[in-house]
C-alpha cells in the first residue's frame, strides 16, 4: 500500500460521485467531524495519482477541509479513469 501525505489543494473530488453531498449541520457530517476532531483520520481517502481524483472518501476530505487542514495523509492508486470509476 502507498501512503503519501499531498496537499489537499492537489486533490480533485470525483465528478461521477454517486453519494449525497454532507452539509454541516446534517447528522452524518457532525458525526464525521467529531470523530476526525477525536482520533484524526484514521481511515484514509484513496487518491488516483493519475488523475490527481479523490476515489473515495469525499466527505472526510470536505469535513477535512472544514477544520483547516492543509495536508492530508491519502492511500494511493495509479489508475486508469475506467478502473477509478469501478473502484469509486
Amino acid at each position: 500500500m502507498n501512503i503519501q501525505t499531498i496537499p489537499i489543494h492537489q486533490i480533485n473530488p470525483a465528478k461521477y460521485n454517486p453519494r449525497i453531498d454532507l452539509q454541516p449541520d446534517d447528522p452524518e457530517y457532525q458525526r464525521i467531524r467529531q470523530s476526525i476532531k477525536e482520533f484524526d483520520c484514521v481511515e484514509l481517502p484513496v487518491w488516483n495519482m493519475r488523475t490527481e481524483t479523490l476515489v473515495s472518501g469525499h466527505q472526510r476530505l470536505k469535513v477535512l477541509k472544514e477544520l483547516g487542514y492543509k495536508e492530508v495523509k491519502v492511500s494511493v492508486v495509479d489508475l486508469p479513469e475506467e478502473k477509478e470509476k469501478a473502484l469509486n
